[in-house]
């Protein structure tokens, strides 16, 4: 298995197929999972100017990120770290336990190779479950167990003063997933106020420092999630009036599982994917699991293998480069 050191290792020749800067190129942290998944669609771009969300970039430049990746978010972003340190736990299996380093992969995750393809660090808040904000979930609070939030992450990343050069870090922000699950019996409604309180949170990271700060939206544009993507895209564009200075980006994951999942990519095909499910016949367990986690799209229920992450960050950074609002 890969050690961890590959996030700092030198970075090689990217044959991805996005678009590559002349001092940006894409690591090779992907190379001990036998990553080949390749973006076989242009994503759309938009600019802020637009009323509905669309992929957006104002101002992110990867080429200058080089200090650090800052991930905020819940299991799709966790690193079985949620206090900022550097490195997290290497994503090496323990005995059975199919948590790779306790992500809810079998490797690293997108903002992972993010960070390698930057050769930046990576220090992670993300935890597994994370919602925006627990009080707003009754649900959530009923289940009498210790659920994360994007509020709580915030207060641990406050609380450590931290000093890295803003102009060379990006911080990214990726919730959603678990306000919606319970939004389906607390009410849709709610999920325009878990969008207010990322922009509250964006609030204090920018007043704690942050420059550069990428939003992600949900893979899926179920009833509900679609106001909710587009309440956070407002509030950025907000954001972005407020605060003139900051760099900002909206990246939907919706169009690339949408091209995932589509007869046009011969239902992803053409990404490279010869199975749409998931990797693990028991989600805790590596026993049983497939002989070819590298073309499935899910390792777990509901979680992305490792070269799927790739191909997330393969996505975000086309988005990046080439979005520019």
């Amino acid at each position: 298995m890969l050690q961890y050191s590959l996030l700092v290792a030198a970075l090689t020749a990217s044959a991805s197929g996005f678009v590559s800067k002349p001092s940006y190129t894409r690591g090779n942290l992907a190379d001990g999972w036998n990553c080949s998944l390749k973006l076989a669609f242009k994503p759309k771009c938009g600019k802020f100017s637009s009323a509905t969300y669309v992929n957006a970039n104002s101002g992110i430049d990867l080429r200058k990120i080089k200090t650090a990746v800052v991930p905020f978010g819940d299991s799709w972003t966790a690193m079985n770290d949620s206090t900022g340190a550097y490195p997290p736990p290497p994503p090496v299996f323990l005995g059975n336990y199919s948590m790779a380093g306790g992500r809810a992969s079998n490797g690293p995750t997108w903002t992972e190779y993010i960070a390698n393809d930057t050769s930046s660090e990576v220090h992670p808040y993300a935890i597994g479950g994370a919602v925006t904000d627990l009080t707003l979930w009754p649900t959530a609070i009923a289940r009498k167990i210790n659920i994360n939030s994007f509020t709580n992450q915030t207060k641990i990343f406050l609380s450590q003063n931290n000093t890295w050069d803003p102009a060379t870090t990006l911080y990214t922000i990726f919730f959603g997933i678990n306000d919606y699950t319970y939004s389906k019996t607390d009410g849709f409604d709610i999920l325009l106020k878990a969008a207010e309180v990322v922009r509250n949170q964006t609030e204090l990271l920018i007043a704690a420092g942050a420059k550069n700060i990428l939003t992600a939206g949900l893979y899926h544009n179920q009833t509900g999630s679609g106001p909710y993507k587009q309440a956070l895209y407002d509030n950025l564009k907000s954001l972005r009036k407020q605060h003139p200075k900051i760099n900002i980006a909206f990246a939907d994951f919706f169009p690339l599982w949408n091209a995932i999942n589509s007869s046009e990519s011969n239902y992803g095909a053409t990404f490279g994917y010869t199975n749409l499910t998931k990797c693990l016949t028991v989600d805790t367990s590596i026993v049983g699991a497939c002989d070819s986690p590298e073309t499935h799209i899910y390792w777990q229920s509901g979680h992305p293998s490792t070269c799927t992450h790739r191909l997330m960050a393969d996505y975000i950074e086309t988005v990046l480069d080439t979005c520019e609002s």
